[in-house]
């Protein structure tokens, strides 16, 4: 076979790149799948024109795809994943590339400083803020320490063996895997070095972003990790621990501090008293001129992140977290003043038996994010639940692009997809005689599958309804061992609950997995083969009607009009989280599942559109007291 090639070296940032213009040339390491020719020949087509968003269920095979495709370009590859934890699966995929091709590419997952910096764990620091602070007070430190590393560029690094590296040389591993980012083929890294200015600018130096391909994994998550990365609340607690720290720190010139502070819990208590429901819009503009007519806010205010510095510094002094409650607080309210009149940030005050917050809730995801991708040589997105791809590419403010959506060819006999008449949880409310009717549905739908099942409800609301109308006692009088995931759970616990699930997929004593379609299980977990054969999806999972999503709507109403805005901010993010919970059973194309959308509202076309394409094409219609008899016919 001829390979035809232009090579040209160019010096950039202390690397010889070769530049190739290269013909048939297979980085692909694994038997290649029809759809997957697909994608790779999409991505050959179209990357030199236009931005490409690619819809594939996960299994499919994505990631091997897109990289061994991009890897022909000869261009560094940034690999943006929504958490640090998934940072690994790309330079996976790269070192089996080089095993079976014979290729010597390099790549590196890339974490933040609280991931990697050694002094920091043994400080026990887990917070962003905290370690950076560390870094930056640290005149000297015990890991500064020069170190060739030339020998290791031949393999690419994984997250824990770069920590094992710099552990054993007695290296700062955050330093370390800076150094190695201009001899980086593929970098894997977290969306908040693409979405936060600050963070990128840190990657930028080392890797041209305008020379780059970037590649955005589970891409639907876009425009929430840029609404949480923007956000913030403080509370009555934020308050009184800054008092607190007045107190313990203080000196004669924090005195008129202290009075602002207690001037500033006294107009929040008032806040609160005036409140007639649990969460309001917060009229920040009206606040701050009830709060001091007398003095600027932003003097006060950037005093109080001063000292709050100060504070800081004093807690690392005494082998302590550097967290100050006065930096937070004095931060949150110059962030507030300096938004107070930007269009998509609303302001929202909620109240708890014991506590008071006020939030500042950052909507402006296509704003913020259309500027960051013609940064970039060309980018591609890529989900299992990217559709409809023109409401996610408006969303996320991308222009130039061309969308591909790709199957797995599930045969239809392994696959039983209901939609169930005569339930729903329309409503504020699920009455209780509701919730019995789902119980009986549920319970004939356990009854007939001699596998693990979960059951997905489409809020904790929900599955409290549905606990407290029995629907444990029935679970566990079916013979099955009965898991829960209950809100606020921490990851060890989950994961316990997880391993223990996976597990009786194996044994005589089958389990039943009940969780929310809003939570870890439904998205992040992964169930190959027999660990998980059946799903029912109790609800669709729409926001909740709170003042928050009632100002998200607004906002998109207002952006792209009253039908498009509803369409983008409500029934698109529900039928997704849907549409993931139903994806956890099929993870292949030879795995089989029964799929039920405990719903007669997903017979509605607006909401049956948006659905798998395994479900429509599969899908009948059965009544909530009649799912024994049909399952029983498959």
């Amino acid at each position: 076979m001829l390979l035809y090639s232009i090579i040209i070296y160019i010096i950039f940032s202390n690397k010889i790149f070769i530049l190739s213009l290269i013909r048939n040339v297979d980085y692909f390491p694994y038997m290649v799948r029809e759809e997957q020719k697909k994608c790779i020949e999409f991505i050959r087509k179209n990357l030199r024109r236009a931005n490409i968003c690619i819809q594939a269920p996960t299994g499919f095979g994505k990631t091997i795809a897109i990289l061994a495709t991009l890897l022909t370009k000869r261009r560094p590859i940034i690999w943006a994943v929504r958490t640090g934890n998934e940072t690994d699966r790309p330079i996976e995929e790269l070192k089996v590339i080089n095993k079976k091709k014979g290729t010597n590419f390099f790549g590196l997952s890339y974490r933040g400083k609280r991931d990697m910096c050694l002094l920091a764990k043994e400080m026990k620091l887990n917070s962003y803020e905290d370690v950076s602070f560390l870094c930056k007070s640290q005149k000297e430190c015990k890991y500064d320490n020069e170190i060739d590393f030339n020998e290791i560029l031949s393999e690419p690094l994984l997250y824990s063996e770069i920590l094992d590296l710099c552990k054993n040389w007695g290296v700062c591993p955050y330093k370390f895997q800076r150094l190695l980012l201009p001899f980086a083929d593929v970098v894997a890294l977290s969306y908040n070095y693409i979405v936060n200015e600050k963070l990128g600018w840190s990657i930028r130096k080392y890797v041209p972003f305008e020379e780059s391909y970037l590649v955005v994994d589970e891409a639907h998550n876009l425009q929430y990790a840029c609404m949480g990365l923007n956000s913030d609340e403080i509370s009555f607690g934020s308050v009184e621990n800054s008092l607190k720290e007045i107190e313990k720190f203080g000196t004669d010139e924090s005195r008129e501090i202290e009075n602002f502070l207690l001037n500033l819990k006294e107009k929040l208590m008032e806040e609160r008293v005036s409140m007639e429901k649990r969460e309001e819009e917060f009229d920040a503009v009206s606040f701050l001129k009830r709060l001091n007519r007398q003095i600027s806010l932003i003097d006060v205010f950037s005093s109080m992140q001063r000292y709050g510095n100060i504070i800081r510094r004093e807690q690392l002094k005494l082998g302590k977290r550097p967290r100050s409650s006065l930096y937070h607080l004095s931060s949150f309210w110059l962030n507030v003043i300096e938004n107070i009149h930007t269009e998509g940030i609303a302001f929202i005050k909620r109240r708890s038996k014991k506590n008071f917050y006020i939030e500042l809730f950052d909507m402006r995801a296509s704003v913020i994010l259309h500027d960051k991708w013609n940064m970039f040589k060309k980018c591609i997105f890529c989900s299992g639940t990217l559709a409809p791809i023109d409401a996610f590419a408006e969303t996320i403010g991308l222009e130039n692009y061309v969308g591909k959506t790709l199957n797995f060819s599930f045969n239809k006999n392994r696959i039983v997809a209901l939609i169930t008449n005569g339930i729903s949880t329309k409503g504020e409310k699920l009455s209780k005689e509701m919730a019995l009717k789902y119980i009986e549905g549920i319970k004939q739908f356990i009854e007939s599958m001699n596998s693990n099942v979960a059951i997905f409800s489409a809020s904790y609301r929900i599955q409290n309804g549905l606990l407290k109308a029995g629907l444990k006692k029935i679970i566990e009088s079916t013979g099955r061992k009965f898991f829960i995931e209950k809100q606020g759970m921490s990851g060890e616990k989950a994961r316990k609950i997880l391993d223990e699930f996976k597990e009786c997929a194996y044994c005589d004593e089958k389990g039943v997995l009940c969780a929310t379609a809003t939570g870890r299980f439904a998205e992040g977990a992964d169930f190959p083969g027999k660990e998980l054969e059946g799903i029912f999806l109790v609800g669709i999972p729409f926001d909740k009607m709170s003042i928050k999503t009632k100002l998200y709507l607004e906002y998109y109403e207002k952006l792209y009009g009253k039908k498009k805005g509803n369409y983008y901010a409500y029934i698109v993010p529900a039928m997704r989280r849907a549409s993931q919970a139903l994806g956890r059973a099929l993870r292949g194309e030879g795995d089989k599942a029964v799929l039920i959308c405990g719903d007669e509202r997903y017979r509605e076309k607006r909401f049956f559109n948006l659905l798998p394409y395994y479900f429509r094409n599969n899908m009948e219609v059965v009544n909530y007291h009649s799912i024994r008899a049909k399952l029983l016919l498959k």
